[in-house]
């Protein structure tokens, strides 16, 4: 049978047409339970795969980044059955094959650099190291086997920086509480690895060779693949390396931000006959010396393991399909905070003489169950399941400094985050009908608990902080508490309408939970470098609020043959959402300018997040296409000054909140009872043009875009973030495949060719002048031979 357009990849990153036909042939090679007998060419370039299996459908309604430069159907593998209900109209969603082209590095470089993932800006850390924020919030990620993925240290690591963008397979980004299979939160990243191969022929062996280089940091890839299989079994092996060192800013500056990267991933596949099938997946990580610009620390080195193992039934004796999977991640990993290239970021440290080293250790397991009747495409499909998440984390910050004002030296001190865990199960369950023809509805609940608390020897925490004389733990925090229980739910419903063959329209209103992450609960004044001013000692509080969110989206989509466009409004509210109260700032010589803001993390009873995200492409059926796509996220908190404001802990002297006090009161910084919300990204525009040799199965394609993004005034101002000029930054970008090697796919392109110094709203910049800024002009190359 013909497997039906849905969901895709929004691709003007870069033109990916002429990665079509490798990406069919990854298609044929990667779903587990298929059988791929015939593939036949379609207008636009479009595959059509026959299959002896059921081929999984999308739902009809498409998402709002679909329409874009082509409409490659999305085939997934048969271990993501049960999401398939999420890619849907209000989500985003990027194809890991554009990796290649546009030399992203992991998988948050990936999404920074592909405009498909509409709703996601991305702080870029290092080359190797990028946060993810969806609508401007943080979240965690889930591989698409169900693996949740957290950060070990908030500011260093994050959750997208272990997996390396060329072994992903798609990204599927949900911008709202809009689903119940992947835990307790308000937004989601769910990425899928590629996995083992199926051959319908026989036994086949694979390979790919892929290099890329980029000029400002001399950065270099390397990446070897292997893959084979017969009818019912397959592996898939990949190994890469890469290394880079310093680049050079616009204006010529050099910044530290060398790194050495490995990274080894396994697949291995088996059906095991009545449609029963089993999947094992391996990934190990080492970085070495990860210099983080704007940051105090640099990573020694870094481990990741993962481990993941699925299994699926679909043809169980109750309903039409069982999943279940089982995962284990750990990451450790070391630094140090004596970086001289970097010490002149941060002069305070020289003249306090602080030394500092970190050691963190991370864990995640779990399992996930679902049993679904139904297959996705149908009229009606419902889904119910149980998981478990379970998570383990310590941080530890070794420091020497002298206190400003007494003449001894603070030595062997720790400001950590205590050996601490968080136990999560919970239960979900999602339904899907089709409505009328036309009308498609979705909904679906869970309910979470959700226990945490300290592990910690307690004689460990007797003495810590950076003050003159060291403080108990729980003087610092404030509480004796530790252990935390809350019940968490969560429900939404969508409602996709489709008007004609061109127009559809959507709605959706959901509420979801999520309970606060052992950092903000347990922190004991660890430098994270969470806010843009840079030197930031944070403390959490064990009493903290789960966070709730109320969210509604508005959606349009228009896709005719001379113009393709879709616009997606939303607005939530948000009760007792997690921010930072400023609790203290020090001065410093020489002019006894701020040096340090002690934030703490706090409830705030009501904060808002509104935007919009927009596309347009002229002529997409055309040898040239215009386009531009849009993003904006305003947040406010509406509830700044609180009921209380917090006192620093100290020995002898406990945290304490003092009510009828305006939040921050203590630090001297006062503001407003509504501010925005800190670390907002502003208004951001990318507007272009692209050009291939045919519109069908190009041979080459070459684009060149505009990225402008607009001045940020709307700054937290009680928090010290500062407010940060508008500027543009020009790309080109091409790909050929040339005819006589149809199995070689060669990338170029130059970023930022005007080499304009600019800097992030989100990149480091101190509160006394010293600043961060990002990469100036930058040629790259790249290759793929499959064989």
């Amino acid at each position: 049978m013909g497997e039906a357009p849905s969901a895709d990849a929004i691709r003007f990153a870069i033109p990916n047409d002429d990665l079509d036909r490798e990406a069919d042939r990854f298609r044929r090679e990667t779903s587990p339970l298929r059988q791929t007998t015939m593939l036949q060419p379609t207008p636009f370039g479009t595959p059509v795969v026959s299959v002896q299996e059921p081929v999984a459908q999308t739902d009809p309604a498409t998402s709002l980044t679909t329409q874009l430069f082509g409409r490659s159907s999305l085939d997934r593998s048969v271990l993501r059955q049960a999401r398939l209900g999420v890619a849907s109209f209000s989500t985003d969603i990027v194809r890991g094959r554009e990796a290649s082209s546009v030399v992203s590095t992991d998988l948050g470089s990936l999404l920074r650099k592909s405009p498909g993932g509409l709703s996601v800006k991305t702080q870029r850390r290092t080359p190797i190291v990028n946060d993810t924020r969806v609508r401007s919030s943080r979240v965690g990620a889930l591989a698409a086997s169900g693996s949740h993925w957290v950060p070990a240290r908030e500011d260093l690591d994050t959750a997208l920086s272990k997996i390396d963008s060329r072994l992903v397979n798609d990204v599927i980004i949900i911008p709202g509480p809009y689903s119940s299979v992947y835990g307790p939160g308000f937004h989601f990243v769910d990425f899928e690895l590629l996995q083992s191969p199926r051959f319908a022929g026989g036994n086949e062996l694979h390979g790919q060779t892929s290099f890329d280089h980029q000029s400002n940091g001399n950065q270099w890839l390397a990446q070897q693949s292997l893959w084979a299989g017969g009818e019912d079994w397959g592996m898939r092996g990949n190994y890469s390396h890469r290394y880079g060192s310093d680049y050079e800013d616009g204006d010529g500056s050099s910044v530290p931000s060398s790194y050495e990267s490995r990274e080894f991933t396994v697949a291995l596949g088996r059906d095991l006959g009545d449609d029963r099938s089993i999947e094992f997946s391996l990934l190990r990580l080492d970085q070495t010396d990860v210099e983080f610009p704007g940051y105090v620390f640099d990573i020694d080195y870094l481990v990741t393991d993962g481990y993941e193992v699925a299994y699926i039934d679909a043809n169980p004796e109750i309903g039409d399909r069982v999943e279940t999977e089982v995962w284990y991640n750990r990451t450790r990993f070391e630094g140090n905070a004596q970086n001289i290239a970097k010490r002149p970021q941060f002069p305070f440290l020289n003249r306090i003489r602080y030394i500092g080293f970190t050691d963190v250790d991370s864990m995640s397991t779990g399992y996930r169950r679902g049993r679904t009747w139904g297959e996705a495409g149908d009229d009606v499909s419902w889904t119910v399941g149980h998981d478990l998440r379970f998570v383990k984390q310590e941080l530890n910050e070794i420091s020497d400094a002298v206190t400003l004002g007494f003449p001894f030296p603070v030595t062997d001190r720790n400001s950590p985050i205590p050996k601490s865990f968080a136990a999560n199960p919970g239960l979900f369950a999602e339904y899907n009908e089709r409505l009328l023809d036309c009308y498609t509805f979705k909904a679906g609940a869970r309910v979470d608990y959700v226990q945490t608390d300290i592990t910690a020897d307690p004689a460990g925490l007797r003495e810590v902080g950076l003050d003159a004389f060291p403080a108990s733990y729980e003087e610092i925090v404030g509480t004796s508490i530790s252990q935390t229980d809350r019940v968490m739910w969560s429900l939404y419903g969508s409602l996709t309408r489709e008007h004609n063959e061109a127009l559809t329209t959507s709605a959706s209103l959901g509420f979801g939970q999520r309970a606060p992450t052992l950092t903000e609960l347990y922190a004991a004044q660890p430098f994270l470098l969470l806010l843009q001013n840079g030197l930031n000692n944070v403390t959490g509080d064990p009493t903290l609020k789960q966070e709730k969110m109320l969210q509604a989206d508005l959606s349009l989509d228009f896709d005719g043959d001379y113009l393709r466009c879709g616009t997606r409004g939303f607005y939530g509210w948000a009760f007792d959402y997690i921010t930072f109260e400023n609790t203290q700032v020090t001065a410093g010589p020489p002019s006894g300018d701020v040096q340090q803001v002690s934030l703490r993390y706090v409830n705030t009873s009501l904060a808002t997040l509104a935007g919009f995200e927009s596309f347009l492409e002229l002529l997409p059926q055309e040898r040239l296409s215009p386009f531009v796509t849009m993003r904006y996220v305003d947040g406010r908190d509406r509830t700044r000054n609180g009921d209380f404001a917090t006192t620093n802990g100290a020995q002898g002297s406990a945290s304490t909140k003092v009510p009828g006090l305006a939040r921050g009161f203590f630090s001297g910084i006062t503001g407003g009872d509504s501010e925005p919300l800190p670390g907002i990204s502003p208004l951001e525009t990318r507007i272009g043009f692209r050009l291939r040799d045919a519109t069908a199965d190009p041979n080459w394609n070459v684009e060149l875009a505009a990225r402008i993004v607009d001045d940020q005034d709307r700054v937290a101002t009680s928090l010290l973030e500062n407010a940060t000029p508008g500027f543009t930054v020009y790309d080109v970008r091409g790909t050929y495949r040339p005819r006589f090697n149809d199995n070689l796919l060669l990338a170029f392109g130059i970023e930022n060719f005007t080499d304009k110094t600019f800097r992030e709203h989100l990149d480091f910049r101190s509160l006394t002048g010293v600043s961060v800024y990002q990469p100036g002009i930058n040629f790259y190359v790249g290759a793929d031979l499959t064989y």
